[in-house]
């Protein structure tokens, strides 16, 4: 059933690329306008999507957020929007796999191995989540770079915004990532010495 699941994600990288740029601009827009406080962007979030903003990220599903590192002094990069799979809860934070630490076609490739193992079947839609663990994600190297913890109180804005299975092609494929300290080729190569 994974397998039908991983072709059904493949076929959706290809035909939704001309819609990619559409959806890349809507949800940046959707995700800038939720790190301010004014109730009429919150609204328009909620609105406009309710898989859309959440407190509380649950484990298996994607979400894009704005993100300020506590370590950032000392941390050589880090992502501002982190696209991420939350995989497991920690002490006021969360662990993640952040799809940003690799390059967009090693992202497509990751999820597809995710998916093979950890997916649930059925349709990819919103209610589509991984079904994930430290165990499972470690079990591919080119995830081992992407496992970072998060702190609750530096998330920006007003929360997650969730991303619907059914789009997951759209953000493993475009650039929503924003690196402080470094550029997007330094990280991505950073990773690569992982696998």
């Amino acid at each position: 059933m994974a397998d039908s699941v991983v072709t059904n994600f493949l076929a959706s990288v290809s035909a939704k690329s001309k819609k990619a740029v559409e959806w890349f601009k809507d949800i940046v827009n959707k995700t800038r306008a939720a790190a301010f406080t004014t109730s009429s962007a919150r609204n328009k979030i909620i609105k406009d999507r309710n898989i859309g903003q959440v407190k509380l990220p649950k484990i298996g599903r994607l979400y894009l957020f704005q993100y300020d590192a506590k370590m950032k002094d000392i941390l050589p990069y880090w992502d501002v929007w982190p696209l991420i799979f939350p995989f497991d809860y920690a002490p006021n934070g969360f662990y993640g796999i952040n799809l940003h630490y690799l390059a967009p076609n090693d992202r497509i490739r990751l999820m597809i191995a995710l998916i093979k193992s950890a997916g649930g079947g059925g349709k990819m839609d919103e209610n589509y989540k991984l079904k994930l663990s430290y165990n499972i994600i470690t079990s591919f190297k080119p995830a081992k770079p992407c496992i970072k913890r998060y702190l609750f109180s530096n998330v920006m804005g007003s929360g997650f915004y969730g991303i619907s299975g059914n789009d997951w092609s759209y953000a493993a494929s475009l650039p929503l990532q924003k690196f402080k300290g470094a550029g997007d080729k330094t990280v991505w190569s950073d990773s690569k010495q992982f696998y």
